[in-house]
C-alpha cells in the first residue's frame, strides 16, 4: 500500500490518500483513531452495495453503520437524493458527531460530499473511490456538486475529505465500459501536466487495458499526485486547477445533450477531440502532437469522430451555460504541446469564437 499526503492550502487541510490492493480493512482502525465515537453513515451505489456489502461489512460492521442505498446513475446527482439523504441521517439521530463513508463511483463522491459539506454546517467524510475515474479524479480535490437541467454540476462545494480509501480490488469486478471511462481522465492529465505519463500509456496500452496491477497501481497514484499539485496550488479554481477542464467543456455540454445517458469518460474523450482540435486550429499545437493526441484516444477505444446527428448550435449554446462560462461564453482549456496547456497571466482558459468552435466541432464529425 502506498499513501500520498494531500496538502490544500486555502483551506489548512491535510489528509491521506491511500493507494493499494486489499486497504478497505484499514478503514475501521483509522476512523477508531480519528473518529472515536461518532456516528458512522455509509452513502453507498446501489451496484457497489450488491457487490461488496458482504466486504464493507467484514471492514466497519463493528462500527454499526447506517447503510443508505443510492440508485446507480448519473440521475441519482440530484436535489432530490441529496434531500432523501438528510433526511435519513436526521430520521435516525444524526448530527453534528456524524462520519460519512462514501463509497461507490463518482456521483456517489459528488453527492455525499455535498451532503456532508452542509449537513450541520459540515461534517467529516472519507470518501472510497470503487471506479478507475472516481480513484483518479473525483475523489481527489474535494469537489461537490449535483446537476439539473440547466447543466452539470451547477450547483455545489468544495469541501475536502478527512482520507481517500483507494482499494484496487474495486477494480476487478468493474464493466469494461466503466473501466475505459475513468481512463479518459487519466489521458486527459497526461495531455495537460505530464508528457513522460503520456508515453507510458502509449507504450503500456495494452497491460492497462488488461487490468496489470502493477501498471495500474502506478498510473492512479502518479495521477493522483498530479491532480494534487494542481489542487493544492489552487484550490478554489481561481486559476491554474481550470487546466483540469481540458475535455470538459464540449464534454459536459454533451452529457447535457444526451440527458446524462452517455458516460463521463466517453463525453470527456468527445471533448478533447474537440479542444485539441481548437488548439491546433489556434497554432497552439503541431500537427505531429495533434496526431498523437488523436492516436491515444483511439488506443483506449474511445471513437475518433463525433455523431453526426449531434446538433451543433444546441451544443454550442449548452456550453454557454456552463459553470466555467463568462459573460455567457464558453472557455478552453488549449494545449500549446503535450504535458503543458496554453497560459498567460495566471490564465488558464479562453474564449474561443464561435466559429472556430463550430469548425472543430464540425471537423470531429467528418472525421
Amino acid at each position: 500500500m502506498e499513501t500520498i499526503t494531500a496538502k490544500i492550502k486555502s483551506k489548512d487541510k491535510e489528509y491521506r490518500i491511500f493507494v493499494g490492493s486489499s486497504i478497505l480493512s484499514r478503514i475501521n482502525e483509522f476512523i477508531k483513531q480519528n473518529h472515536t465515537g461518532k456516528k458512522v453513515a455509509v452513502v453507498i451505489g446501489e451496484t457497489t452495495s450488491k457487490l461488496h456489502k458482504g466486504r464493507i461489512m467484514s471492514a466497519i460492521g463493528n462500527l454499526n453503520p447506517l447503510f443508505i442505498t443510492v440508485p446507480s446513475g448519473e440521475s441519482s446527482k440530484s436535489r432530490e437524493m441529496k434531500e432523501k439523504i438528510e433526511d435519513k441521517l436526521l430520521d435516525n439521530k444524526f448530527g453534528r458527531d456524524s462520519l460519512i463513508v462514501a463509497i461507490g463511483g463518482g456521483v456517489i463522491g459528488d453527492l455525499a460530499g455535498f451532503a456532508a459539506s452542509t449537513f450541520n454546517r459540515g461534517v467529516p467524510i472519507i470518501h472510497v473511490p470503487t471506479t478507475l475515474l472516481a480513484m483518479v479524479d473525483s475523489s481527489i480535490g474535494g469537489k461537490t456538486g449535483i446537476n439539473t437541467r440547466h447543466g452539470k454540476n451547477l450547483i455545489g462545494t468544495t469541501y475536502q475529505p478527512t482520507a481517500v480509501f483507494a482499494d484496487m480490488d474495486f477494480l476487478e469486478t468493474l464493466p469494461d465500459e466503466e473501466f475505459k471511462n475513468g481512463l479518459a481522465e487519466v489521458i486527459k492529465m497526461s495531455i495537460i501536466k505530464d508528457k513522460s505519463l503520456f508515453e507510458s500509456l502509449e507504450k503500456n496500452h495494452q497491460k492497462i487495458l488488461a487490468r496489470d496491477k502493477k501498471i495500474l497501481q502506478s498510473i492512479i497514484k502518479r495521477n493522483i499526485e498530479l491532480k494534487l499539485e494542481v489542487v493544492q496550488e489552487d484550490a478554489e479554481e481561481k486559476g491554474l486547477r481550470q487546466i483540469l477542464n481540458f475535455g470538459h467543456t464540449f464534454g459536459h455540454a454533451l452529457e447535457a445533450y444526451c440527458k446524462y445517458k452517455i458516460r463521463h469518460g466517453y463525453a470527456v474523450s468527445q471533448g478533447m477531440l474537440v479542444e485539441t482540435r481548437i488548439s491546433a486550429a489556434a497554432g497552439n499545437l503541431s500537427e505531429n502532437e495533434e496526431k498523437r493526441i488523436m492516436n491515444m484516444i483511439k488506443l483506449f477505444g474511445f471513437p475518433l469522430a463525433i455523431n453526426l446527428d449531434i446538433g451543433t448550435p444546441t451544443i454550442i449554446e449548452l456550453m454557454n451555460s456552463d459553470k466555467k462560462s463568462l459573460s455567457n461564453k464558453p472557455r478552453f482549456v488549449l494545449i500549446d504541446r503535450i504535458g503543458r496547456v496554453k497560459s498567460r497571466d495566471g490564465i488558464f482558459s479562453f474564449e474561443v469564437e464561435k466559429d472556430a468552435i463550430k469548425k472543430a466541432i464540425e471537423k470531429c464529425k467528418n472525421d
